[in-house]
């Protein structure tokens, strides 16, 4: 009887770690996944904050002849 009981309480032990285990892992992806998403966002913003062409540069090479 003591070696089914043993038997138990290392399942019951196994079982709440592999618990906690996943809920590590969803949160690690969580944050994974959002800081994946505020790097694209900062790559975009700085795409629009990129020094824009101006003047001469803006005019085709046709017309400047």
């Amino acid at each position: 009887m003591k070696g089914q009981l043993r038997r138990k309480l290392q399942r019951e032990n196994f079982a709440r770690r592999v618990v906690l285990l996943s809920q590590e892992m969803e949160a690690g992806l969580q944050a994974w996944h959002l800081k994946q998403l505020q790097k694209l966002q900062e790559e975009e913003r700085k795409h629009e904050n990129a020094l824009k062409p101006k003047g001469a540069s803006l005019q085709s090479p046709l017309s400047s002849h």
